[in-house]
């Protein structure tokens, strides 16, 4: 027992910007959200992407990006830089499949916002920008239905049921 509170403790201490770990994606929830199986400690957790707000599932182009991140990721290893926690208790990375940054490649494929409020990513906001003037995924979405998730979700205050 003490040796696994040393380890719970060696990883609060860790800045969280400086945990990475490798894993394999056994779930994608939706445009912006996983679930990697983690055999350094022999668990699932689930990843948020940083930097990135995907359609919500019953909001327009929300099965599409769902299916984007799927296609990059699902039954694939993955590495994950670790860049926070959110009030869910879910880790929040950037991650690669590959050399691929999924983050940057689903905002350049038009599956998904930059998320403004914590972007810290040059070339997640360089993607969505040249998605968006060459009206590439939820782009090419009428303007109504192109609402960013916070805006459906305040509209749309059942989830779209």
């Amino acid at each position: 027992m003490p040796a696994r509170l040393a380890l719970l403790l060696l990883f609060v201490a860790v800045p969280a910007g400086a945990t990475v770990f490798s894993g394999t994606v056994t779930r994608v929830k939706d445009g912006d959200s996983i679930l990697v199986h983690r055999p350094d400690v022999k668990r699932t957790s689930e990843v948020r992407l940083a930097g990135i707000d995907a359609p919500e599932l019953a909001q327009p182009w929300g099965i599409q990006s769902r299916t984007a991140l799927r296609r990059m990721v699902q039954d694939r290893s993955v590495r994950v830089e670790v860049t926070d926690r959110d009030a869910y208790g879910r880790l929040v990375g950037r991650v690669w499949q590959g050399r691929t940054h999924v983050n940057a490649a689903l905002a350049a494929g038009g599956n998904a916002w930059a998320f403004d409020r914590y972007l810290k990513d040059r070339e997640i906001r360089a993607g969505q920008d040249r998605a968006r003037r060459e009206r590439r995924g939820l782009w090419a979405l009428p303007p109504e239905q192109r609402l960013p998730p916070p805006t459906w979700r305040d509209r749309h205050p059942t989830g779209g049921r």
